[in-house]
């Protein structure tokens, strides 16, 4: 059932499904500005009609795992935990498998997926004979983005036409991978331009409901989606969105050095050479530790974080509970609306007690 926004119709259908199914439910209706429908529900696995539900990503635990950080997950935990193979929409790259775990202090992912090539360069100085000087090369890294629900409402696509925050780790095989860390973001989708952000087309232009988790109290790291208080809403799409992200605990995107155009020697001519110097992240902007491997026509990425953070901005995702999250995969490509892009994701958080028995904590 699609709700209509000009009329009170879908309102009464959807007051009348609540109370014929016994759902403890309040709906309301705001301006925001434009027409909003809310529905709230607690611990119960009511959800709307052609609400597009999540894909459970399930987290083992893995007590004192000792996993060293470098793309290859030869590690008995990664052995341990289950692979969800994700589809992912539009771009060149058509899935990714996705594994989880969590320690006591940490979240880590790895994410693995097909490439026929190992994409390492920037748009790096190239030499142009005919020109006789360097330009810039068309070369573009392979990269990743995670999106995380934070803040205040969240949708799994950036380009969805909806206005949100989020809080998002992006790897690049240039310009991160080589000090094994990923950029923590902090950001915002606008609905009207303003200074440092991206212009892009709504990849979809129509209304979706979606889904904000509203339970923060304690207990509640291993509770399933439905055992949670949670508010569906759905208002109308916009056709144009913006996008801007920073470093967390900065204003700015200054994660690397810009090298100068390099000297050519005749005795020894460099045909190639880097345009960036990747820049170590101290502090909240380096929260996130990351690399990637490639190998037979495969990335694999492995990412770190701890769980709960300090320090970081509104938007720092805190992993105490179960989480929203959704996936995008840059094959050369800088652009979001040139990403292939993955459907809702749920990080959820397996009991200890369910974890593989060489992987418990040793008593």
């Amino acid at each position: 059932m699609r709700l209509s926004f000009n009329s009170a119709i879908g309102i009464l259908l959807t007051a009348a499904l609540l109370s014929s199914s016994d759902i403890q439910a309040d709906i309301v209706r705001q301006e925001i500005p434009g027409n909003v429908t809310k529905v709230l529900v607690s611990k119960d696995p009511w959800q709307p009609e052609n609400f597009k539900q999540g894909t459970i990503i399930p987290a083992t635990y893995a007590a004192n795992a000792e996993i060293f950080v470098d793309g290859i997950d030869n590690e008995p935990a990664w052995t341990a935990a289950k692979e969800v193979d994700v589809p992912l929409s539009f771009g060149t790259v058509k899935s990714a498998g996705l594994k989880a775990l969590y320690t006591d202090q940490d979240v880590l992912l790895r994410i693995r997926w097909a490439d026929a090539s190992e994409d390492r360069l920037q748009h790096p100085w190239v030499w142009d004979e005919e020109l006789d000087k360097y330009k810039i090369g068309p070369q573009i890294e392979d990269s990743l983005m995670l999106s995380f629900e934070a803040g205040c409402e969240w949708f799994p696509s950036f380009l969805s036409g909806y206005a949100f925050d989020f809080d998002a780790w992006q790897w690049l095989a240039n310009r991160t991978d080589p000090l094994g860390q990923a950029l923590d973001l902090s950001g915002s989708i606008k609905d009207q331009q303003l200074s440092m952000n991206t212009r892009y087309k709504s990849r979809y232009g129509t209304d979706e409901w979606n889904l904000k988790f509203i339970d923060r109290s304690e207990g509640i790291l291993h509770k399933p989606w439905d055992e949670l208080d949670r508010q569906y809403m759905i208002w109308p799409a916009r056709d144009t969105v913006f996008f801007h992200a920073f470093i967390d605990g900065t204003r700015g995107r200054e994660f690397t050095r810009q090298l100068p155009v390099p000297k050519r020697l005749p005795s020894s001519p460099v045909n190639l050479a880097p345009q960036f110097e990747p820049l170590k992240l101290s502090g909240n902007a380096g929260d996130v530790q990351a690399k990637g491997h490639w190998e037979n026509g495969y990335w694999t990425v492995e990412l770190r974080r701890k769980r709960i953070t300090e320090g970081g901005t509104a938007w720092d995702v805190q992993f105490d509970r179960l989480t929203q999250f959704s996936l995008q995969v840059f094959n050369h490509v800088e652009r979001l609306d040139q990403s292939s892009e993955s459907p809702r994701l749920f990080l959820q958080f397996l009991d200890k007690e369910k974890a593989p028995e060489r992987l418990q904590a040793s008593k």
